[in-house]
């Protein structure tokens, strides 16, 4: 292979990558359960809302925010 071509078959990994995120996250803010994720090291409960790259989408406690809905 190329290097072209390793670069085009990483960058179409890489996307489809981020659509399973894209859609795992979605499904997860439909049904109103929450992901569990390592976050810089840490694992972390979340609470998806919103738009999954936004900075709040992790922040806060949520347990708290789920009894709050």
């Amino acid at each position: 292979m190329s290097e072209k071509e390793i670069l085009e078959m990483q960058r179409r990994i890489d996307e489809g990558i981020r659509l399973a995120q894209k859609r795992l996250w979605e499904r997860a803010r439909t049904m109103q359960q929450t992901l569990v994720v390592c976050n810089e090291g840490e694992i972390v409960e979340m609470i998806p809302e919103g738009n999954p790259t936004s900075a709040n989408a992790t922040q806060g406690d949520p347990l708290q925010r789920r009894r709050n809905r």
